[in-house]
């Protein structure tokens, strides 16, 4: 009996250790795509195919910092944190870029309203001081940087490239598999990759659906 359970014990943690071994190889590649979405967004703004929304970008650079650090805490683990980690640096890269370049569209009452709730959310969670509350505000704060994406996609749909999103979206629903492979019971890890999955898919989806729309129109 006892020679079976301690079998079943190998088995079970050889099991984990290639969940282990997955996991650190797809968050590996889900890093890489994350960089190659900025490297390919980026590319865009440089070269004056689209103009980024100055709302959205002045919100996700304010929240970036808060955004890795409250993961980091809740999940305590280096490769489910790696694309927050990876965020803080694109981010604002991506940010300060665009604002060198003067690639940034003028912002409007509604861009600044979106932009104030997101430092809001920022401000109270330095008040809660905790990592847990601060992640899920976090998630309503980056939800409002996407506002003024919608707004203008909902305007004109060609202002935003899919490509880049759709790469993002990838990246994090690999996110997501490493967060499972590396389940610690901990429910609030899925918390970031899956709000991110669902709002980044937002833009490609809403930029096709409005397309599609001004086609029927004309």
């Amino acid at each position: 009996m006892c020679y079976c359970e301690n079998r079943r014990a190998l088995y079970f943690d050889r099991q984990k250790e290639v969940c282990v071994e997955i996991s650190i190889v797809l968050s590996t590649l889900a890093g890489l795509g994350f960089c190659l979405a900025y490297l390919e967004y980026n590319r865009v703004v440089i070269t004056g195919k689209t103009k980024p929304n100055g709302a959205a970008w002045a919100i996700w650079s304010a929240i970036a910092v808060v955004s890795t650090g409250s993961y980091i805490a809740v999940s305590e683990d280096f490769w489910k944190s790696l694309l927050p980690i990876l965020n803080i640096m694109l981010c604002i890269g991506t940010f300060v870029l665009a604002l060198i370049a003067g690639k940034f569209k003028r912002l409007d009452v509604t861009d600044w309203i979106a932009l104030g709730i997101g430092l809001t959310a920022v401000v109270v969670w330095g008040a809660y001081k905790s990592a847990t509350y601060a992640n899920l505000i976090v998630q309503v704060a980056i939800a409002v940087g996407f506002i003024p994406i919608w707004r203008a996609v909902w305007k004109n749909p060609s202002c935003e490239h899919s490509r880049p999103w759709l790469i993002w979206v990838v990246s994090y629903l690999v996110s997501l598999i490493v967060v499972t492979l590396r389940w610690k019971g901990q429910w609030i890890d899925l918390v970031y990759p899956i709000n991110c999955v669902l709002l980044h898919a937002s833009v490609p989806i809403l930029c096709s659906l409005r397309a599609k729309a001004r086609i029927e129109v004309t």
